[in-house]
C-alpha cells in the first residue's frame, strides 16, 4: 500500500506565538517607557498586552529579560549589527558605504515607534542597571564596525583621538533625533515632518564635507 503523502505540520502555533510575543514587546515597550523600569509591574504588561504571566515568561523568562529584549530591538532598529556588517564590510567605495549608513540610520530613526525614542530618552537621562549591558553587548560591536568605516573614508588611524570625534560628529544628528519628543513641540521636531530623503541628503552633504576637512587638518599636521 502506498504511503500516503507527508503533511506540513500547521504554521497556526508559532504564528499566534509570534503575534503574542510582539504585543508582549508593544505592551510592554510603551508602558516602560512611559513609566520607567521600576514603576511598571508585570500585571500592567498583562493586561496591555492581553496575556497572561506564563506567555510573558514562555517567551521571555522574566521580567528582567523582557527589558532586555526591548532594549535589544530598540537598538536594533536603528540599526542591526548584521545591516551594519554587510554594509561596511562590502566592496563598494568607503564613500558609498558611508552615504549608504547615513540613508539607513535616517529612514529607522524617522520611521521609529514613539515608545522607542521615549525609552532611550529615559535611558538616557536616568540609566537603569542595563544600560552597560545594552552598550557592551549591543553597541560596541557596531561602533567598531562604523569606526572602521570612518578610517577607510579619512585615512585616520583607528588608534586616533581624532577618529574618535568623527564618530561623535556623525552619529550625534541620530542620537539627538532618538530623544526628541514628537508629541511636545520643540525647535526640532518638525524634522520629523520633512521628507525623509531631504533629511538624508542634508545629512550626507554635512557628514562627508566635515570628514573632508577633518581628514586635510589630520594629515596636514601629520606632515
Amino acid at each position: 500500500m502506498p504511503e500516503s503523502p507527508r503533511q506540513s505540520p500547521p504554521r497556526a502555533p508559532r504564528q499566534d506565538g509570534e503575534a503574542t510575543r510582539g504585543r508582549i514587546l508593544l505592551a510592554a515597550g510603551q508602558l516602560f517607557a512611559e513609566r520607567g523600569y521600576a514603576d511598571t509591574t508585570s500585571k500592567a504588561i498583562c493586561e496591555q498586552a492581553q496575556c497572561n504571566m506564563a506567555a510573558v515568561n514562555y517567551h521571555f523568562g522574566s521580567r528582567e529579560n523582557l527589558y532586555r529584549a526591548l532594549l535589544q530591538e530598540m537598538h536594533k532598529h536603528l540599526i542591526s549589527y548584521d545591516q551594519l556588517e554587510q554594509l561596511t564590510r562590502s566592496e563598494q567605495d568607503s564613500r558609498d558605504k558611508l552615504a549608504l549608513l547615513i540613508d539607513a540610520l535616517t529612514l529607522n530613526v524617522a520611521s521609529g515607534q514613539r515608545w522607542q525614542a521615549r525609552l532611550w530618552a529615559r535611558e538616557l537621562l536616568a540609566p537603569s542597571a542595563f544600560l552597560a549591558e545594552l552598550i557592551d553587548q549591543e553597541a560596541m560591536p557596531k561602533v567598531r564596525l562604523v569606526m572602521g568605516l570612518l578610517s577607510e573614508v579619512t585615512g585616520i588611524p583607528l588608534q586616533a583621538p581624532a577618529l574618535l570625534r568623527c564618530l561623535f560628529s556623525v552619529m550625534a544628528p541620530y542620537l539627538t533625533l532618538q530623544v526628541v519628543s514628537r508629541e511636545i513641540p520643540t525647535p526640532l521636531t518638525d524634522l520629523f515632518e520633512q521628507p525623509t530623503e531631504d533629511l538624508a541628503r542634508h545629512l550626507k552633504l554635512f557628514a562627508q564635507a566635515g570628514l573632508e576637512a577633518v581628514a586635510r587638518d589630520y594629515h596636514a599636521q601629520a606632515l
